[in-house]
């Protein structure tokens, strides 16, 4: 056995599927929990589910499990396992014919487990190979109805300081219930997670694509399990029920780790909970991969070359500015400049950015860290949110002593950036001196691809058109339904947005102003084009429809 788990770690390494850091790391926790080091690769997130049941079945000759050919048998009564057994090996019994028992495990080397499964049944052993997302999947399934309501020990399982082990198999209902609903929000793309205990139930929501859907309707009994431990794998004090907490934490899904921002808070009916998931992959951060229009790529592109001045990000909630940021960001890997960030909460991690967390209860707000980094001799200085005066402030000065400034603010449009930031107390002589540029930006849903229906434009669609001066196209789309969308006729979101340059005239008229009108004029010479007008040619090519818009540029 132990010649073949050398044999499959030296597959990994030739074959280019493990970093060597992750490896090291993996083979430190194995000898202390005494797992084989490719399992707990696995489980930390430094080898997916799909490389670890490749190496198992390219060196050990096995068969990968298929699902639909060799269904899980349920009744174990007829063979004398027990579902805790199962649970415990991470084993499968399958349907089949003839003196022979064919299993599949997420660990086909498991000596102990083939030994009990021999003891057991007195019969011939075959194991297929299957990963741990379709094991738990298929099981929770077959006996979802048997699980316990109580902690059983699990003594294969990680000590609780690497607790990035996605398998909850041990770890009792609350456990095993969170990890089932985080599964099934990585496989919906949900961006968020809503655990709401109410009077005699436990609502799951998912938000998806910015629109919120229920889930599933647990028992009441489930809620304070379920938050407890969300609690304790983010960190928060398990004891303090009374007042709201923050943290985050790391989920592994198919071998591959998510970061998750978690905020809990006291209700009436006890506590709840929300997870944010910050999935860097289903989010490339790349300018020119974000479906923003090429104008407003062009003008952020031409942000990260400027070598000193303040250049702005607007939008509401949920509009995608921070991402839009962070793609700004990426544009600096392997560049010499030294990049800086502060910001609340931090997303995702940077290699190349030197990245604070705003802390208000030790008094490190925007403004103070701002005013750290400009003795810190940076670059470029990413500020989170520009929500106040103080921070406004010194971001403008850093502005204008030679420091590209990249920042969000909270304004109606692009142009609104202006007067949003003249009401916090910039004067206009330094807008003119250090303003560069802003974008505004909306998201959408888009139109799936594989059932959009194309249709003749309607009466509503040529007028929506017409109002804006534009010409109505003769054919839109229209959401449809299917089993890749789940029946919503959507899938994913793309960006609506406008941008404009400071151009010279632009900032004479900043100082010297006429009016509203005299801004406009200089934002349409330097680039703007509104986002209704994106939106209407997203309208337009089929991406999306009127309603949605509507609905993201006028609420």
């Amino acid at each position: 056995m132990r010649s073949q788990r050398l044999a499959i770690i030296e597959y990994l390494r030739a074959e280019g599927r493990v970093e060597p850091a992750a490896l090291a790391r993996a083979e430190a926790v194995a000898a202390k929990t005494r797992q084989p080091v490719e399992q707990v690769l696995n489980q930390l997130g430094g080898l997916s589910d799909e490389a670890l049941v490749q190496a198992y079945a390219e060196v050990l000759e096995v068969a990968i499990w298929d699902p639909v050919r060799l269904p899980a048998l349920k009744d174990l009564a007829q063979i004398g396992l027990s579902v805790e057994f199962l649970r415990r090996s991470r084993l499968l019994v399958l349907e089949g014919e003839g003196d022979k028992l064919v299993c599949a495990g997420c660990d086909p080397l498991d000596a102990e487990a083939l030994q009990g499964l021999r003891f057991a049944t007195g019969r011939p052993v075959e194991m297929l190979v299957t990963s741990p997302g379709d094991w738990r999947r298929a099981f929770d399934e077959a006996f979802d109805a048997h699980s316990p309501a109580m902690d059983t020990v699990d003594e294969r399982r990680l000590e609780r300081e690497i607790d990035l082990v996605a398998d909850g198999a041990g770890e009792g209902a609350g456990a095993r219930f969170v990890s089932s609903v985080f599964e099934a929000a990585i496989e919906a793309g949900a961006s968020d997670i809503h655990f709401e205990p109410r009077r005699h139930d436990l609502c799951v929501r998912f938000r998806v694509d910015g629109r919120m859907s229920v889930h599933r309707i647990a028992p009441a009994d489930l809620a304070q399990p379920a938050v407890s431990r969300v609690k304790v794998i983010a960190n928060l004090d398990l004891g303090e029920r009374r007042l709201p907490q923050d943290g985050r934490t790391t989920f592994v899904i198919g071998g591959k780790p998510i970061d998750v921002r978690v905020a809990t808070s006291p209700t009436v009916f006890g506590e709840s909970a929300v997870l944010r998931i910050l999935d860097r992959t289903s989010v490339p951060l790349d300018l020119n991969a974000l479906s923003l229009n090429p104008t407003v790529v062009g003008l952020l592109k031409k942000a990260a070359l400027a070598s000193h001045g303040l250049f702005l990000v607007t939008g509401p909630t949920g509009s995608g500015k921070t991402t839009t940021l962070y793609a700004l960001l990426q544009t600096f890997a392997g560049s010499p400049k030294k990049v800086l960030s502060v910001e609340d909460p931090v997303e995702y991690h940077f290699e190349h950015v030197s990245q604070t967390q705003v802390a208000p209860n030790v008094g490190l707000s925007f403004a103070q860290a701002l005013r750290s980094f400009l003795r810190q001799d940076p670059d470029v200085i990413l500020v989170g949110e520009i929500r106040d005066p103080e921070t406004a402030a010194v971001a403008i000065q850093a502005a204008m002593t030679g420091h590209l400034v990249l920042a969000s603010i909270h304004a109606n449009d692009a142009l609104g950036v202006l007067p949003r930031l003249q009401d916090m107390g910039i004067e206009p002589f330094q807008l003119a001196a250090g303003f560069r540029g802003a974008v505004a930006q909306r998201l959408v849903r888009r139109l799936c691809p594989d059932c959009a229906r194309k249709v003749e434009a309607t009466e509503a669609d040529t007028s929506f058109f017409k109002s804006f001066g534009a010409d109505p196209p003769s054919h839109c789309a229209e959401p449809v339904g299917c089993p890749k969308c789940k029946g919503t006729g959507f899938k994913g979101r793309i960006t609506v947005s406008e941008g404009f340059g400071a151009t010279e005239g632009l900032l004479r008229a900043i100082t010297h102003p006429e009016g509203n009108h005299g801004l406009v004029t200089e934002a349409r010479l330097g680039g703007l084009r509104t986002m209704v007008m994106d939106g209407l040619d997203q309208i337009a090519s089929g991406m999306t429809t009127r309603e949605e818009v509507a609905a993201a540029i006028y609420g």
